[in-house]
């Protein structure tokens, strides 16, 4: 200071003092701001991942695709994609009916999943459930196409293919039960269709 006193006047010595107080005030504003720009730039990162979250299409999904969903491991994309090869999804509701998924389940990853062609968004999930439940048009199972018997609960497009390839092998199908030939259609799945298929009769 008694440098200071021999360099700088009185005056000269506050006005010293002013700049150096404004500098220091200066950094802190400048730190201040650069601080809520990175968190308004990491909750805009966040917003993003909300706002943009990767969703799948169930009909074409792989199995690297569904272990990224939380919740779903190894085994249980095995299971999906056994269910979708099986049985094809028209609905992502459907996924209740894969071994090892309800409600619970269900509504923690259904927002990973778009809404398939055959949804109504807005319909509510026990609305969807009562969709899939109900009971179709019966369909000729000696004139349906591959397109018409993917429309029978329990008949996916691999299914379909061998009811068609039996048909054809043997003509036509004189009762229900001859379904039960084809790999894949037990007596149960038998059971379940059995109202939903005709013999054209």
């Amino acid at each position: 200071m008694k440098k200071l006193n021999n360099i700088l006047t009185p005056n000269e010595q506050k006005l010293l003092l002013f700049l150096v107080f404004f500098a220091f005030l200066g950094l802190v504003m400048k730190y201040t701001v650069l601080t809520a720009e990175e968190d308004a730039n990491s909750s805009d990162s966040l917003n993003f991942q909300q706002d943009h979250q990767l969703k799948y299409d169930l009909q074409n999904i792989t199995k690297e695709e569904l272990i990224t969903i939380p919740g779903i491991g190894d085994k249980k994309a095995e299971v999906i994609l056994q269910y979708k090869e099986d049985n094809g999804f028209q609905a992502k509701i459907e996924l209740m009916n894969v071994k090892g998924i309800g409600e619970k389940t269900y509504e923690k990853i259904e927002k990973y999943f778009i809404d398939l062609a055959f949804e109504d968004s807005t319909t509510t999930i026990i609305q969807e459930r009562q969709q899939v439940n109900s009971t179709p048009n019966r369909i000729n199972i000696n004139t349906a196409d591959k397109n018409e018997l993917t429309k029978i609960k329990g008949i996916g497009p691999s299914k379909a293919d061998k009811i068609i390839a039996l048909r054809e092998k043997i003509g036509r199908f004189k009762k229900k039960e001859e379904l039960l030939q084809v790999k894949g259609i037990g007596k149960k799945t038998l059971e379940k269709m059995s109202e939903q298929i005709t013999l054209g009769e």
